[in-house]
């Protein structure tokens, strides 16, 4: 991981119960009745942070057991919320994750009408580095659209679309149409602002009718079905937390470089210029009788 990379806090009680010691609900009892203690310090309030890489937590002298660290990748269908309070009339993407993968956290978040590619981890610094823009982890997306973008409208969204309340420019780095269906466009996203597609898209009078995150970095669903789950090997976890290549700081400096070469270039023709003006210039010499 990259040591730019800011180490992850989370509550003590969520700490307590990822670990599988026991619920929040119990967690919370023993935070209140002072059972529990960080870094030898005994602690009684509730919303402590704590983080897991550097505190040390036990819980009656006991050191805190560690949880295991999961990396999983769900093709996640329409119709399921992703988080795990969902309303009398939805459904959660947790009903589709095994019991001993519930702890997982999502990296971002897909719509309940939205589908495709969804990471979840149980490692907090894991999930931080591969959703914060600074990294740069790109988003690639499926959609369809009730008119054609106009290109003057495909220019805006590239450039970006001031989004409220953020009040951040919200841009789709690439945005490339389907030779064969006029409605339909793949969208790359480096930023991830709350159903960043359909709102900037509706900012310029389009519809969004269906949308699916393809890959998520290198990461795709591939043959992976709707509602299906899987571990990350070991490479792919290696292969998101990899700085993604920067083509243009590359294009930058081989522009350098070039305008180097034709400076010195044109450094040596100037000086051979100017010698060869000098040595008109300069009177012949006459020969002693």
């Amino acid at each position: 991981m990259s040591d730019s990379a800011r180490p992850q806090e989370i509550r003590l009680n969520k700490a307590i119960a990822d670990s599988g010691y026991c619920a929040r609900r119990k967690a919370d009892a023993l935070i209140a009745g002072g059972k529990v203690q960080v870094n030898g310090q005994t602690v009684t309030e509730l919303g402590t942070k704590v983080n897991l890489d550097t505190d040390r937590i036990t819980i009656l002298g006991q050191p805190l057991p560690k949880a295991e660290k999961f990396y999983l990748l769900l093709h996640k269908p329409t119709g399921y919320v992703t988080s795990r309070k969902a309303g009398r009339t939805q459904k959660s993407i947790y009903e589709l994750l095994p019991e001993q993968y519930r702890a997982a956290d999502p990296a971002g978040r897909l719509d309940q009408d939205s589908s495709g590619a969804l990471i979840l981890s149980s490692d907090g610094n894991f999930l931080y580095q591969i959703t914060h823009p600074r990294f740069h982890v790109p988003k690639l997306y499926e959609i369809t659209v009730n008119k054609p973008l106009q290109p003057a409208d495909i220019q805006t969204l590239q450039s970006g679309v001031k989004l409220m309340p953020e009040s951040k420019l919200a841009r789709m780095s690439k945005i490339l149409p389907d030779s064969k269906n006029p409605l339909r466009y793949r969208v790359e996203l480096i930023t991830g602002y709350n159903r960043q597609i359909r709102r900037t898209l509706a900012e310029l009078g389009y519809l969004v009718k269906t949308l699916q995150r393809l890959s998520f970095g290198p990461i795709s669903l591939g043959k992976l079905p709707a509602g299906h789950v899987r571990q990350l090997t070991e490479t792919e976890q290696a292969a998101l937390l990899s700085p993604p290549p920067e083509p243009q700081k590359r294009q930058h400096t081989a522009q350098n470089k070039n305008r180097q070469v034709k400076n010195h270039d044109q450094d040596i023709r100037e000086r051979q210029t100017k010698g060869q003006t000098h040595k008109k210039g300069r009177p012949s010499a006459t020969k002693k009788t």
